[in-house]
Order: structure tokens, then C-alpha cells, then sequence
């Protein structure tokens, strides 16, 4: 398929993507997001995880790994997402009490985004935005504001190469650059608190403070690797979980069966686990399977 400069092979069959993967090797290719790149050389910032390649990119993704994907790192974030997700269901519950009807029919995909940037940040830099209670600052809406803008012009210069729309000046290109200035700039006010804090002994080394926090504890990546992954890593993370969760519910909606064996599974283990999160999350199959199988 090739639209504007971007040609792409569409792999449908699971088993051909297994197939590619086990090919990958040690430093496997991902799709280019040019834009992103553009703004990076521009400004003269590093790349980020999702933006490197080579033995550089496996260099970081070990130490990532580390902070985002073993099994006792992910024990920490699961209280914070918690939080989140009770006040997500609280929220939904208002608004289904506000129709009067006991019912509530309404496009997710605006609810989803803030609920996904509010738990993804949670987990990166260990402090709420407070999007799902109403009271955020001007400071953290004009972060979410910018996430929005960056994604939203991100989409036409997949098609359009950056280099031209910047030579230009297309507003496109302007404000994908307004955008990540204030995405940089959020991330550098966490790191500069983070530093302040463990300077003045705010913080110890026993308690969970967000993978940020981690990864300048660690001391394994220099600042602007860490700032450029974090950033990255909060792009990824909160497309790609308010479309799944998305997705999912569009599916569950579908096949109402099949939400309401969830609902009994979850349930069960609720009261199986006494409210035990991490046993919980044990005890759950079919939530895993709805979600893998969305994917």
C-alpha cells in the first residue's frame, strides 16, 4: 500500500506476523514517524526509544525493560492505575445517574483518551493530572491540550513529508512544534522536581515514585535519553491504550455473553482475593484473552 510518501505491506495472518517477528533478530525495524522525527532534528532534542534503532536502541531498551517490564516493577504500577480506574467507573457512574434513564449512550473515545493520558502519566511521573475529577491546573490543561494538538497533527504528515510543510511554515507544522515544546517542557519540570526531591531527602529508595523517578535512580541513561523516552513513552501509551480499551468495549457491546462471564470472573475474584489487586490480576483469564484477542 503506499499513501503519499509512506508504502507499507499489511500482514493479516497471525501466524505471518509470529513468522516475522522470530526474524526480527536483535535489532528489529519499526515504522519511521517521520513527524516526530522532524521535530526532534529541529529542535535538536535526542530520540526516544520508540524512535531509535540499531545497537543504540537495544542499549536502551534493556534498561527500560528493567523499569517498565519485569514482573516486580509492573507490581508497583498497579495501585496507581487502581486510583485511576476507580475514578473512571465513578465518573461514569455520575454521568449515568445525571440521564435520569439508568442508561448512558455516549461516544467513549474523548472519555478513554483522558482516562488513558491520566494513568499512563500517573505511572511515568507518579503524579495525577486530575482529569478525571474536574480541578486540574491551567498548567496540566495546557499539557493535555498540547497532547491533543500534537496528535492531531501528527495524522496529515504521515502522508506529507514534515521537511516540506516546515519549509513552508504550514500551520500544521507550527503547531506540531508548539505542541512537543510543551510536552518537552512538562517532562523536564517532573525531572527537575524529581531531582529536588531526592536532593532534600523527600524521597526514599523503597518507595515508588513513578518509572521517572526510577530511571533517574538507576543513573543508567544519560538526562536527555531518559527525557526523550518519557515523552515517547507517554505518546505510545496513551493512543495505544485508549484505542484498545476502545476497541474492546466495541467488541464486548457486541457479544454481550461474553461481558457478562467477564463481570462474573471479575466478580469472583474480587471476592475470591479479598480485594487483593495483584491476586486479582492472577485470576482473570478472560479479561487477558478479550484484551489479547482485541489486539
Amino acid at each position: 500500500e503506499k499513501i503519499g510518501y509512506h508504502n507499507s505491506v499489511n500482514i493479516i495472518n497471525p501466524e505471518d506476523a509470529a513468522i516475522l517477528f522470530r526474524s526480527e533478530g536483535l535489532f528489529p525495524e519499526r515504522m519511521k514517524v517521520k513527524p516526530w522525527m522532524a521535530y526532534r532534528d529541529h529542535r535538536k532534542e535526542k530520540y526516544g526509544i520508540l524512535l531509535k534503532s540499531g545497537e543504540e536502541w537495544r542499549r536502551d531498551r534493556l534498561v527500560l525493560n528493567k523499569a517498565l517490564m519485569s514482573p516486580q516493577i509492573i507490581q508497583n504500577f498497579v495501585p496507581l492505575l487502581n486510583d485511576v480506574v476507580l475514578d473512571f467507573v465513578s465518573t461514569v457512574y455520575k454521568q449515568i445517574e445525571k440521564t435520569g434513564k439508568g442508561s448512558w449512550t455516549v461516544d467513549l473515545s474523548n472519555d478513554l483518551f483522558k482516562f488513558a493520558l491520566e494513568s499512563v502519566c500517573h505511572v511515568l511521573y507518579g503524579e495525577r493530572l486530575g482529569l478525571l475529577k474536574g480541578h486540574h491546573t491551567p498548567a496540566s490543561q495546557k499539557f493535555i491540550d498540547s497532547v491533543t494538538v500534537m496528535f492531531q497533527s501528527t495524522s496529515p504528515m504521515l502522508y506529507i513529508p514534515p521537511g516540506l510543510l516546515k519549509s513552508i511554515k504550514a500551520k500544521v507544522w507550527q503547531d506540531h512544534v508548539a505542541a512537543w515544546d510543551i510536552i518537552f517542557a512538562h517532562a523536564n519540570t517532573y525531572i527537575q522536581k524529581a531531582y529536588k526531591q531526592f536532593h532534600l531527602g523527600y524521597k526514599n529508595d523503597k518507595e515508588y515514585s513513578g518509572v521517572l523517578a526510577d530511571l533517574l535512580l538507576q543513573g543508567m541513561l544519560p538526562l536527555d535519553d531518559i527525557k526523550a523516552s518519557i515523552t515517547e513513552l507517554m505518546a505510545g501509551g496513551v493512543d495505544t491504550t485508549s484505542m484498545t480499551l476502545l476497541w474492546t468495549m466495541y467488541e464486548l457491546a457486541k457479544y454481550p455473553n461474553v461481558q457478562e462471564n467477564l463481570r462474573s470472573e471479575i466478580i469472583e475474584a474480587n471476592q475470591k482475593t479479598q480485594g487483593d489487586l495483584l491476586q486479582m490480576l492472577k485470576s482473570v483469564p478472560l479479561l487477558r484473552a478479550a484484551l489479547k484477542e482485541t489486539l
